[in-house]
């Protein structure tokens, strides 16, 4: 893990640096040694999961954005079905649908962080 997070941390320096390609390049290989090393469950995953689903959304990286949020989705429904992380997963998934155009899917992951946020 404590690869992992040196990786995290170089790429927050390259992110403030306005260098978001090779802050997504580490965000990516720390994720990837940290998946080695922990379960895929462990928060520092998930933390990643979450950062890297965003600077990817910032990129109009709408669609490998959405896989990274489809995959915290699955983590969180079997760990946290209704927590504020689950209805703020929904809601992300449902940005990168309307992104890339898939209005029915991006109304799917609305309903459901309304859903949890109204459970809540």
């Amino acid at each position: 893990p404590d690869i992992g997070m040196t990786l995290w941390n170089l790429g927050n320096a390259y992110e403030k640096a306005k260098n978001v390609v090779k802050a997504t390049e580490l965000f990516q290989e720390c994720l990837s040694v940290l998946e080695k090393s922990l379960l895929t469950t462990h928060p520092l995953v998930i933390a990643v999961l979450k950062g890297l689903s965003t600077i990817l959304f910032d990129q109009e990286l709408y669609a490998e954005s959405f896989q990274l949020n489809r995959r915290l989705h699955n983590i969180l429904k079997a760990l946290r079905p209704l927590s504020e992380d689950m209805a703020t997963v929904c809601h992300s998934m449902g940005m990168c649908c309307l992104e890339i155009g898939q209005l029915d899917a991006a109304e799917e992951a609305f309903t459901e962080s309304v859903r949890i946020e109204s459970a809540l």
